[in-house]
This record gives structure tokens, C-alpha cells and sequence, in this order.
């Protein structure tokens, strides 16, 4: 550790850790994200009200959820690249706004993310559910939840710039990453009896066995580009819509219709908001059997365990970049259907 960079090509990579960053070089095009010093931290209000009946063994509920969130941070550009004529990817640092305002100085910054703490988030869900308490060696509790989750495109890191559009950063506002319209859970938990027959009961008595299902709608993902069509130096830059309907056949190979998007004219930004679509629906189904024997006064129980019993593939969303190959084909899915199983000895 005397010369850690002894060896290493050029020397130190670090000399300005050394000379206190007198002699430290500022690189033309450098990065910077600048955090405000009165930055409010994000808060969160939460309201809830619901109603519940009791109907036989059965319980009912219905609840209204919401939340508004406030002072989100996100980042917007400060420092984009102008559009003019004949410009370029290539020419983008050299048409920066400070480049602009002082050609001397300006070259020195590229990306320059200004956090701010405008961002705001929306939720709003309906929570319907009926619980059968055990009895008769069988409990079932079932919901659907009903909701709409709508947010700015925020970030909890100094990462750059999160707007799309500097000039119009509400454009932004739109679906959560995280929506899923439709939630429907069902859990059964049932237990065999116990029979009378002594090699009866060692064979399917006090066994418990429970499966899970839960079926969601799709999650929202955005049509970008995949270039810088407004030649300003940012990414995510969405397409335009040109047909109502954007599917294709729904399939892996073919589930979005490329002719139902084209790309915004040079210099411009599309209208489209991000997260607009949704992908294919998910469908799982999980099972435990469980059973707990007595050997020489202590307890084992045997666990069984499947993931996704029916093997059903869950597919994610498609390629949505335009500048793609392989734009409106999925090309990865959920996992495939997994076992365990465990011993646990209680002694």
C-alpha cells in the first residue's frame, strides 16, 4: 500500500487526492448534478375507509385506499443542446445553452441535472375481500383490488436528469412503474381429517394443503425511439403514436404493431406521455403441502413446496425501442415452474 499505482499504466489515476486538487484539470463536457441546499425531503398523506360484514362464516370487506405523495425529487436538464440547422448527434456538446451564452467558458459543462422537489405522486385503489375463517378444516380469503397509481418520474439517487422534455417536464407525469390495474388474489388453506382406520389416517390423515393464486394485469412501459430525435443530448425520448391500436397478434414474436408508431420530426419532442401501455397480464399459481409427524416424542414436519403448478409461461413486456431489431417482440419471461422440498425437526 506504500505505491498502490506503482504499476499501474500512467501512474496515479488520482493525482488530485494528492495535491489537494490544486493542479486537477477541469474536463470540457463534464457532468454535474447540483442538489439545492434547501431541498425538502418527500411527504406522504394516507386515507382509508371501509366497511365490513359478517355473512354466515364469511367476512366482508370493501375499502377505498389513497395516498398523495409531495416534494418527489427528480432532475431536469439545465444545460441541453439547442436545435439548429444541420445539427447532429456529433454536435451536441458544441450546442449546449452555456456554450451558447459564453463560448469561452460554457464548453467546460455537458449534462447539468438540476434535482428539484416538485415531483408528486397519486394513488388510488378499491380493495374488495371475503375471509372464511377455519372451519370444517377449510379457510379461504380472497381480494381484488381495483387502482391507479399516477407519478412524476422520480429518482432517490444524483443520477442526471429524469425530465424528458426541460421545457415541458409535466409531460412526464403518468402511469407508475409499479400500476397494475387489476390484482385478484385467492388463498385456500384445507386440512384432512383424521380417520379412524390407524393406516387410513398414517396415509392422508392431518395433511394441509394450500394453494395460491394470483392473477394481475399487465405493467405500463413506454415506446421510445432509442435515439436523440430532438438532438438536445436526452435519452427516453418517446415515439409517436400513429394508430389507435397498437397491438399486433399479442404474441412473443409479434405483440406490438410497429406501423402504429414513428418517430417526431428533428428538433421536436413527442406528445406521447411514458408508461402509456400496457404488457401481457400475469397468472400464477403456488401450492404448499405440509404434514407434521411424531417420532419418539418429537415433531418433523415435511414440506412441499411448486412455483407456478401449471408451468404457465408469464411473458414480460416487449422490446420498445424503435431503433430495435427486435422492437415489439418479448424476449424473456417469469419463471418456469420450481419445487422444493424440506425436513424441519423440532427438538
Amino acid at each position: 500500500m506504500t505505491d498502490p499505482f506503482l504499476n499501474y499504466p500512467g501512474g496515479n489515476p488520482f493525482p488530485a487526492l494528492v495535491t489537494g486538487w490544486r493542479n486537477a484539470a477541469f474536463p470540457t463536457a463534464g457532468v454535474y448534478v447540483n442538489a439545492p441546499i434547501d431541498t425538502r425531503p418527500t411527504a406522504l398523506q394516507q386515507w382509508n375507509v371501509g366497511g365490513q360484514h359478517q355473512l354466515g362464516s364469511w367476512l366482508l370487506t370493501a375499502s377505498y385506499l389513497g395516498n398523495h405523495s409531495s416534494h418527489l425529487w427528480r432532475a431536469t436538464e439545465l444545460n441541453p443542446a439547442l436545435f439548429t440547422t444541420g445539427a447532429t448527434p456529433a454536435t451536441t456538446n458544441a450546442r449546449r445553452f452555456l456554450v451558447q451564452r459564453n463560448p469561452a467558458y460554457g464548453g467546460f459543462y455537458g449534462t447539468l441535472g438540476q434535482l428539484d422537489d416538485t415531483g408528486r405522486a397519486n394513488y388510488h385503489g378499491m380493495l374488495l375481500s371475503a375471509q372464511r375463517r377455519l372451519r370444517g378444516g377449510l379457510s379461504v380469503l380472497t381480494n381484488y383490488t381495483l387502482s391507479k397509481c399516477m407519478a412524476d418520474p422520480a429518482t432517490t439517487e444524483l443520477t442526471g436528469p429524469t425530465i424528458t422534455d426541460p421545457n415541458n417536464p409535466d409531460l412526464d407525469y403518468s402511469a407508475c412503474d409499479a400500476d397494475r390495474r387489476h390484482v385478484l388474489n385467492v388463498s385456500v388453506v384445507a386440512h384432512t381429517p383424521r380417520f379412524h382406520g390407524k393406516a387410513m389416517n398414517a396415509i392422508l390423515g392431518d395433511w394441509q394443503i394450500a394453494p395460491l393464486v394470483r392473477w394481475q394485469s399487465g405493467s405500463p412501459f413506454s415506446v421510445t425511439t432509442g435515439v436523440d430525435n430532438a438532438l438536445s443530448g436526452m435519452g427516453n425520448q418517446r415515439a409517436v403514436q400513429l394508430l389507435d391500436d397498437i397491438y399486433a397478434a399479442k404474441t412473443p414474436e409479434s405483440y406490438l404493431n410497429s406501423a402504429a408508431f414513428g418517430s417526431p420530426a428533428a428538433g421536436t419532442y413527442s406528445t406521447l406521455k411514458p408508461n402509456a401501455f400496457y404488457g401481457p397480464s400475469r397468472l400464477q399459481n403456488d401450492l404448499a403441502v405440509t404434514r407434521s409427524f411424531r417420532i419418539a416424542a418429537r415433531q418433523v414436519q415435511f414440506r412441499w413446496e411448486v412455483f407456478n403448478v401449471m408451468n404457465k409461461a408469464n411473458f414480460n413486456n416487449p422490446t420498445t425501442a424503435l431503433n430495435s431489431s427486435n422492437f415489439g417482440r418479448i424476449l424473456s419471461a417469469g419463471d418456469p415452474r420450481i419445487m422444493q422440498f424440506a425436513l424441519k425437526f423440532d427438538f
